[in-house]
């Protein structure tokens, strides 16, 4: 276990927790991150809805969280995060069938309504890319596994790749992503649930 973030995780909170956003009024400029990350985005074209938004569309795939990501252990909240953010990943894939992010978060995650509320925008509006583009490196815990609220501290990468607006490719690219990040977990009921992410 390290402890890179120290006192900060207790200081972590869901009022400290959201997405920013930024770009043009034409297309989306990336993908969501943490607050205060220069690749945060969210797309706001003719096409699609405001970014405050809500989560209308349905989503309808839900993964299952995999046997490694289920254990109360460091290894099981890291296989956790690595599987919250492969969903994110395969929402920017085919966001119309994006998966529903709440079915795996705390109810009240701010930065996880944000998300899903760009999910929906990215459906509305057509977009989507052809890559699995984040990644999670270098992650470790800055609690302990048992802790009421548990710090992964990890790095957010994200490789920058053409955007698609309904299957044709445009100019448009998501920018690359290099970004310290801490999210914050919770087991309740025998499961781990997303409770928020903040930037470094």
């Amino acid at each position: 276990m390290h402890k890179t973030w120290g006192r900060a995780a207790v200081a972590l909170s869901i009022a400290a927790l959201a997405l920013s956003g930024c770009g043009d009024t034409t297309e989306p400029t990336g993908s969501p991150t943490p607050k205060g990350s220069s690749s945060a985005a969210s797309p706001s074209g003719s096409g699609s809805p405001s970014a405050s938004a809500s989560s209308s569309a349905s989503p309808t795939t839900n993964a299952s969280v995999p046997a490694e990501a289920r254990q109360r252990t460091e290894d099981g909240a890291i296989a956790f995060l690595h599987f919250y953010f492969e969903l994110y990943n395969k929402a920017l894939l085919d966001p119309p069938n994006a998966p529903n992010l709440f079915a795996y978060a705390d109810k009240d995650c701010i930065a996880c309504k944000k998300t899903q509320d760009l999910f929906t925008e990215y459906a509305e509006g057509g977009w989507s890319v052809r890559e699995s583009g984040v990644r999670i490196e270098n992650a470790a815990l800055a609690t302990e596994a048992t802790a009421p609220k548990v710090i992964v501290n990890f790095t957010f990468t994200e490789a920058t790749q053409p955007l698609y607006q309904n299957g044709k490719k445009t100019t448009h690219a998501v920018p690359a992503a290099n970004t310290k990040k801490g999210a914050a977990l919770k087991w309740v009921n025998n499961a781990w649930q997303m409770y928020g992410v903040e930037n470094m």
